[in-house]
């Protein structure tokens, strides 16, 4: 039964999340409280290494959600479910954007679901925000706030490879103790 309801949940954030890696959140969120598996403590701790391994957030979750709940093959069902829509969607959605891609109408109401895809990345990011930047007793890390500065400075103008930059600030938070 957990395998059935692993393959559903994955499936339904594959099937509605838009927006990437971060439009998974709140649908992972929600997941989250609905069935216990794991805490949005747990999904943070589990943001953070996926910005160090390979692959799509969500599969990476799914592995980890899958795998804790069910084992190997739990990992594998939760992918499986994540995947599906994706396969079903590219089919589908070749034959028709190759029809509408000249289609004002059609153009003008993918700008709107880019848009709503958008408030959705922004809404995981706040999410994101609080848990990287307040203290269990509601206080602003400020130490947390410089080094996030200092990683999205060396990003953007030094062009460092992320993994570079995950090593780097988990060296120095160690170091400054945040």
């Amino acid at each position: 039964m957990i395998i059935i309801k692993l393959f559903i949940e994955f499936l339904k954030i594959g099937a509605f999340s838009f927006g990437g890696g971060l439009g998974t959140l709140p649908y992972i969120y929600e997941m989250a409280r609905k069935t216990e598996w794991i805490t949005e403590d747990y999904i943070n701790n589990i943001l953070t290494v996926s910005q160090i391994t390979p692959g799509p957030l969500a599969c990476n979750i799914g592995s980890i959600v899958g795998f804790k709940t069910a084992g190997l093959i739990g990992a594998f069902i939760a992918n499986l479910g994540f995947i599906t829509p994706a396969i079903c969607f590219m089919g589908v959605g070749y034959k028709v954007i190759s029809k509408i891609k000249n289609n004002d109408n059609a153009n003008k109401v993918i700008k709107i679901v880019r848009s709503a895809a958008l408030a959705v990345v922004i809404s995981s990011s706040l999410t994101l925000f609080k848990s990287a930047f307040l203290q269990a007793n509601g206080m602003i890390s400020i130490k947390s706030i410089i080094l996030a500065i200092l990683i999205f400075f060396l990003s953007k103008n030094k062009k460092i490879n992320a993994l570079c930059l995950m090593l780097f600030s988990a060296i120095l938070a160690v170091m400054v103790k945040l």
